[in-house]
């Protein structure tokens, strides 16, 4: 298990705890509001991005080490983001990345993906894959940044196919989606 790290001035990253899990829904929501300028070309509603991540499956990500969270350093310890993944034969799906909008734009979701590569290379796997919409102007950007190259269709995986269907009968339609991978170098061997 990764423990907790400062990749963000001022905020630290760490594995997420039990009395975490009632925070951040709250957080998923205040994040979602970002994309309401957008819902119509995006095809959805307002409900569609109430509640994506169910709290059951946060409790599940937080018992299999699968939950990061973003924490103010001081004054006070609060929570500003996290991100939850789910296992890939070959690594990590992310399921679900979030900031709160006042703390955006500060390098916390930049140091919450931080800790999905390295938790990805301490597991010994290969790839973290993700999906987000295609075309909101900050979100293909900020994922090539961090190493992330866009996969065709023709390129999917039976899991990456299944989890395209399931967003799409979830209203996310693969049209507005897009499928994004990096590939993760191995740690070199001990000397």
């Amino acid at each position: 298990m990764v423990n907790a790290v400062e990749y963000a001035v001022g905020y630290l990253i760490r594995p997420a705890q039990p009395s975490d899990v009632e925070h951040l829904p709250a957080i998923e929501r205040a994040a979602a509001q970002r994309y309401v300028p957008y819902l119509r070309p995006l095809g959805l509603t307002p409900g569609t991005l109430d509640d994506i991540v169910s709290v059951d499956f946060l409790n599940q990500a937080l018992h299999q080490r699968h939950l990061w969270v973003a924490a103010t350093a001081i004054p006070q310890t609060s929570l500003v983001g996290f991100v939850v993944v789910d296992r890939l034969p070959t690594g990590y799906f992310v399921v679900e990345l979030d900031v709160l909008p006042d703390y955006s734009r500060q390098g916390i979701g930049t140091a919450l993906m931080k800790q999905v590569v390295e938790a990805t290379r301490q597991q010994g796997f290969t790839t973290v894959t993700l999906t987000t919409f295609r075309h909101i102007p900050w979100t293909i950007p900020f994922y090539q940044r961090l190493g992330f190259e866009i996969v065709v269709p023709e390129d999917y995986t039976p899991d990456i196919r299944a989890i395209v269907n399931h967003e799409d009968h979830h209203g996310f339609s693969r049209q507005v989606r897009v499928v994004m991978q990096c590939q993760i170098p191995s740690l070199p061997p001990p000397q």
